[in-house]
């Protein structure tokens, strides 16, 4: 049951799972001088962010296919999320048929079922900042926009380290990326179930809120605590203490005090 539930997960958030899988290396002239590096390429913050939310959970934040979840995939499928900071490869692959891949998913696009489509989750032109994000992440380590993205994941003072990072990869993509309801996802789930992603900064609301119903929300979803159905429990994927980091961290984005 575990293994069924954990596929499944890794099947909606594989990301961009199975990108590169299909391009072949190009065979490299010993005469051909080595080219300097790259500039960066544009991107914007609203495309760092989308793929953080929604791609780092497998690809990782440097796109080297050590995420989160790489580990579990690996196990349980044989695949390892595609390494996306390969200059080579980007160059081979280009833009458009980056989008095109994220849009139409691994089995749209002949590569692997894993990477799932993003077209019916995530707007067309957020995707294409995805694209940015990802064709300029061979040239953002190391650099200033390490500093940038270290900062986005910094957790609040007083609050668990992990918890931020953990509220990064696992919620923002529909609870947004300061957790005000407003992800990436959260356009589509009103779309297809009339449901809102909660607003975590609601204070009124979660001073309400025993940690014990904030954990057991977390853990188990939404659908066991007369929420929601459309919130996953996480106690799969999540350890314990993982999920109590979580519960301090909407503490301090809601203005609550823990309530045991």
């Amino acid at each position: 049951m575990n293994i069924v539930r954990l596929s499944g997960f890794a099947l909606v958030l594989a990301g961009l799972a199975g990108v590169m899988m299909a391009c072949q290396t190009q065979q490299e002239k010993t005469t051909t001088p080595t080219p300097p590096a790259p500039a960066t390429a544009a991107y914007s913050e609203n495309g760092q962010q989308a793929y953080l939310a929604n791609c780092a959970l497998c690809h990782g934040e440097w796109g080297e296919g050590d995420g989160p979840l790489a580990a579990d995939l690996l196990k349980l499928s044989g695949v390892r999320p595609a390494q996306l900071n390969n200059v080579a490869r980007l160059d081979e692959l280009g833009r458009d048929q980056l989008v095109s891949i994220i849009t139409l998913g691994g089995g749209g696009t002949h590569r692997s079922n894993l990477m799932p489509p993003w077209g019916n989750r995530l707007k067309h032109e957020v995707i294409g900042e995805v694209a940015d994000y990802v064709m300029a992440l061979p040239t953002l380590k190391p650099g200033v926009p390490r500093a940038t993205i270290e900062k986005y994941l910094q957790a609040p003072p007083g609050t668990p380290a992990e918890g931020r990072k953990l509220f990064v990869f696992y919620c923002t993509m529909c609870h947004g990326p300061y957790g005000e309801g407003n992800g990436f996802l959260a356009d589509s789930l009103w779309a297809r179930y009339k449901v809102r992603p909660r607003n975590l900064t609601d204070s009124l609301y979660f001073a309400q809120k025993s940690d014990q119903e904030m954990y057991v929300t977390i853990a188990h979803g939404g659908g066991y605590t007369r929420h929601s159905f459309v919130m996953p429990g996480w106690s799969v994927t999540l350890a314990p203490a993982q999920i109590k980091d979580l519960v301090s961290y909407v503490r301090s984005i809601s203005r609550t005090a823990p309530r045991p």
